[in-house]
């Protein structure tokens, strides 16, 4: 059984990676996972402690964010030292209020672009 099973996982297919893209091309792509790579132009915690990572100028002018919910706040202790860096963001891409955003729900969603 145990040599079935192998087989059967060497067929299978790897993972694409996602296509890496900029943030002005995020609303090309709602519904799709991606990786955003751009540099934050502006890091806001909102009054319900949501925390929002804006590219590509700052709000309401921004054209790409990413989103930390309360919830998840203690899972990035430090993204805010990514704040004017070049970062990549990794997720599905969905519209808010008319703007692209991904919603990071896991630390290695986000990281220093190299």
């Amino acid at each position: 059984m145990l040599p079935l099973l192998l087989s059967v996982l060497a067929l299978a297919a790897p993972a694409e990676k996602p296509r890496v893209i900029t943030p002005d091309e995020a609303a090309k792509h709602v519904g799709e996972v991606v990786v955003v790579q751009g540099t934050i132009s502006q890091m806001a915690v909102t009054v319900n402690l949501t925390t929002h990572i804006n590219f590509g100028g700052q709000y309401p002018n921004h054209v790409f964010t990413a989103t930390i919910f309360k919830a998840k706040q203690t899972l990035f202790p430090g993204v805010k030292d990514y704040d004017g860096k070049l970062v990549q963001v990794q997720g599905l891409v969905h519209l808010y209020r008319g703007k692209p955003e991904i919603v990071l729900t896991e630390p290695e969603q986000i990281r220093l672009a190299e």
